[in-house]
């Protein structure tokens, strides 16, 4: 009984600091005639309760954004956001603000139904539909990042030129040229001063509904007609990383970086029942992780409310593989710009409730 009244008070914490909040959308701020910029605030609070964690219990803010996007003139965009990610988590006082995306964007083509931007600067990696949606309309709390493992990034971001648009309505492609990013480390292994240049690319084909080609993706588009894309993607870079033998000895082993993903959104209406469901198969080989991961992602909503299912698996080519189901219960105040979410993780990790509260203003 006593677990069921801790739940029930997570749920009346998070809607607390809901209702003290008062939600409008970003304003568009005219700056010449056809020139304009957005300016938006993203903030997700998070609660997160694991068992057996250093600290079980733990109140942070996820995300806390400020976000600047914009246009010169037609033709010519731009975006740049700050975040704050993960302040006070674990009890860690200290925050820190950093630039995350930076990039302009210039209209290449434009006939009929196609049209190609080329994008330059710091840039989510075009390679899957996971790792390319925007944190602000995510279908659960949070990203699948259990399933990714990238090398030579910034939390999947990375130096570089992309090219990106559509072909028709049914047809979009992501690909670029990055530099692999240059503070990338862990204890034993950083970026190779040796690397080549990092090739990462995604196609998606839209047998149903019309394919979206703007900077980021969106994983629960509430209801926003029906859509099934069919994706693809690969992540190359040689030399990648160079590993330390042992601590002592200063030898280093060079590790190329490879990894491809088959992935598909979709959206569809059951009655008065809207349904989306997302999934990935992915497959790494870097000095991080060699071997599969995947989820298969479903929620269902019905007005305001939605329920949320997913199943995700890491099987590494040598050890133990975890497998883990994550079930919640959300509710959209409006829309992505106010929402709520309950989510309870069992299975080879360890069990986990995480509440989120999202404001976009």
């Amino acid at each position: 009984m006593n677990h069921w009244k801790h739940r029930a008070g997570i749920v009346l914490a998070v809607g607390s600091m809901f209702f003290a909040s008062d939600l409008h959308a970003g304003p568009k701020i005219a700056v010449s005639e056809s020139g304009w910029v957005k300016i938006s605030v993203l903030g997700q609070v998070q609660y997160r309760r694991e068992q057996d964690a250093a600290a079980e219990n733990d109140f942070y803010l996820r995300r806390g954004r400020l976000i600047f996007d914009g246009q010169m003139k037609d033709g010519i965009r731009f975006f740049m956001d700050t975040d704050s990610p993960n302040a006070g988590k674990s009890g860690n006082a200290s925050t820190s603000i950093y630039i995350q995306d930076a990039f302009a964007d210039l209209r290449l083509l434009k006939s009929g139904d196609t049209e190609f931007w080329a994008a330059a600067g710091l840039i989510l990696l075009p390679f899957s539909f996971e790792n390319k949606s925007s944190a602000a309309s995510l279908l659960g709390n949070d990203y699948n990042s259990e399933a990714l493992e990238f090398v030579n990034d910034l939390v999947w971001r990375d130096y570089g030129v992309e090219v990106h648009g559509n072909f028709g309505k049914g047809i979009s492609m992501r690909a670029g040229v990055f530099d692999g990013y240059d503070g990338f480390s862990t204890a034993t292994t950083e970026k190779n001063p040796a690397t080549s240049l990092r090739i990462t690319g995604h196609l998606a084909v839209n047998i149903i509904g019309v394919a979206e080609t703007g900077p980021f993706y969106t994983q629960e588009r509430l209801a926003k007609g029906k859509y099934l894309s069919l994706g693809a993607g690969i992540d190359t870079q040689s030399k990648a990383t160079r590993t330390l033998v042992t601590t002592n000895n200063p030898a280093s082993v060079e590790q190329d970086s490879d990894a491809w993903v088959m992935d598909l959104q979709s959206g569809f209406e059951l009655g008065s029942i809207t349904c989306t469901v997302n999934a990935a198969y992915y497959n790494w080989d870097n000095s991080r992780f060699k071997g599969n991961t995947m989820f298969v992602e479903g929620g269902a909503k019905y007005g305001k409310g939605m329920l949320t299912c997913k199943y995700s698996s890491s099987e590494p080519d040598s050890g133990d593989g975890i497998a883990d189901v994550t079930t919640g219960i959300h509710y959209f105040f409006d829309q992505h710009n106010a929402r709520i979410g309950l989510e309870y993780r069992t299975g080879d990790s360890k069990d986990m409730i995480l509440a989120s509260l999202q404001f976009l203003l």
